[in-house]
C-alpha cells in the first residue's frame, strides 16, 4: 500500500513538472511570437508623378533599396511613379486618408493645405540656394511640418532633396517681362504659382504635371516652367523649344506619410525610414547637380535653345506682389520679410 502511494505521488510530481516545463515552453514560444509580430514585413504604397526615367522617381528606388536593407527586410516600399497613382493634390490627399501610404514631390504642394507654405513658391522669393537651404533649415520650416501633421495627419520625413532651379519654357523666347504678356502658361495647382505668373502679365492655365507636355505639343499652353532636369526628363522643349534660366524658384521634393501609418511601424522599422529617406535625398541632390551641365548640351543637341535673362525687373515685381498678397492673407503678416532675412 505504501508502495503504491510512492508511486503515486511520484507521478504526480512528473507530471507537475511536465506542466510546468510546457507553460513555460509555451510562455516563451508567446514572447518570440510577440517580437516577431512588432517586426513583421509591412509594404507600404509609395507614390512619386515624375518620369520613370527621372532623378526623382530613382531616388524612390534608391529609398526602397536603403529602407528594405537597414529593416533587415521587414520594410518594404513599392514604388509606384510617373502619377500611376493619380496627380500630386489626389496622392497628398489619399495619404492624408491613410489609402496610400507614402508619396514624394515638391513640396510646394503642401501649399494647398498650410497656407503659410506658400510664402516659398512666390517666384523669386529666394535669392540663392544656399538662402532656400537656410529656409529649409530655419525654425519657419519646422512650424509648418508640425502644423501639417497635427492639422493633417501627414508627417515629412525628409526635405533634404534639392531641385534643379525652375526655368521657363515657351514656344517663343521669353527674355523680358513684356514677353510673357497675355502668354497662355501652365501652373501647378497651387495659389502662388498663379498669382506670380498673373503679376507677370501671362494667364496661368491649371494643368496637372503628367499632361503638361501634350498640352505644350498640342498648342493648348504656349509656356510652362519646372525644374531644368525635369524640363529635359518629361521632354516640354519638344514642343516649347525655348527655355529661359530665370531660376525663378529654389524647390525640394519632401517625402511624405501618413502620420498613424508612420507610428504603427516598430523603432526599428521608424528608424531605417527616416535614415533612408535622409540618404536618399542626399544622393538625389548629388545626381541633380551632376547632371545639369549634361541636360542643357543634351538639350541643345536635340534642338532647345537655351536664353539667360537679367531677372531684375521680374524680382521687382514680384516683390510689389508679395506685399499685396500678404495684405490678403495669403500667408501670415511679417512672413515674407523673415524669408528674406534668412539670407
Amino acid at each position: 500500500m505504501r508502495k503504491k502511494l510512492f508511486k503515486l505521488l511520484a507521478l504526480t510530481l512528473v507530471l507537475g513538472l511536465s506542466v510546468l516545463v510546457i507553460s513555460g515552453c509555451t510562455n516563451s514560444s508567446d514572447s518570440t511570437s510577440g517580437s516577431e509580430d512588432t517586426e513583421k514585413k509591412v509594404v507600404l504604397s509609395y507614390g512619386g508623378i515624375q518620369s520613370t526615367e527621372d532623378t526623382a522617381t530613382k531616388s524612390m528606388q534608391k529609398m526602397a533599396e536603403l529602407v528594405k536593407e537597414k529593416s533587415g527586410g521587414s520594410l518594404e516600399l513599392q514604388v509606384y511613379p510617373a502619377s500611376q497613382l493619380g496627380d500630386a493634390i489626389s496622392q497628398i490627399e489619399a495619404v492624408m486618408m491613410g489609402s496610400q501610404d507614402m508619396f514624394i514631390d515638391a513640396a510646394s504642394f503642401v501649399a494647398q493645405f498650410v497656407p503659410d507654405k506658400q510664402v516659398d513658391s512666390l517666384f523669386f522669393a529666394f535669392s540663392s540656394e544656399q538662402h532656400f537651404e537656410n529656409y529649409l533649415d530655419s525654425d519657419l520650416m519646422i512650424s509648418i511640418e508640425n502644423q501639417f501633421a497635427e492639422e493633417r495627419g501627414v508627417k515629412t520625413l525628409a526635405q533634404n532633396y534639392l531641385r534643379a532651379p525652375r526655368v521657363m519654357v515657351s514656344k517663343t523666347p521669353i527674355l523680358s517681362v513684356n514677353d510673357m504678356q497675355g502668354l497662355k502658361m501652365r501652373v501647378p495647382e497651387i495659389r502662388t504659382y498663379l498669382e506670380s505668373v498673373n503679376a507677370l502679365g501671362a494667364n496661368p492655365t491649371q494643368i496637372p504635371w503628367g499632361e503638361v507636355y501634350l498640352a505644350l505639343t498640342q498648342g493648348v499652353v504656349e509656356a510652362a516652367e519646372g525644374p531644368l532636369d525635369a524640363v529635359y526628363s518629361m521632354k516640354f522643349y519638344e514642343g516649347a523649344p525655348n527655355i529661359t534660366m530665370t531660376n525663378h524658384i529654389r524647390d525640394n521634393l519632401a517625402v511624405l506619410i501618413n502620420d498613424k501609418k508612420f507610428n504603427s511601424l516598430s523603432e526599428n522599422q521608424q528608424r531605417a525610414l527616416l535614415e533612408a529617406a535622409t540618404e536618399a535625398g542626399e544622393w538625389y541632390t548629388q545626381q541633380v547637380k551632376d547632371k545639369l551641365d549634361e541636360v542643357v548640351i543634351a538639350m541643345e543637341a536635340e534642338g532647345a535653345t537655351i536664353h539667360e535673362v537679367d531677372v531684375k525687373e521680374f524680382v521687382e515685381i514680384m516683390f510689389n506682389a508679395a506685399d499685396k498678397l500678404e495684405d490678403e492673407g495669403l500667408w501670415q503678416k511679417g512672413l515674407f520679410e523673415n524669408v528674406q532675412k534668412l539670407q
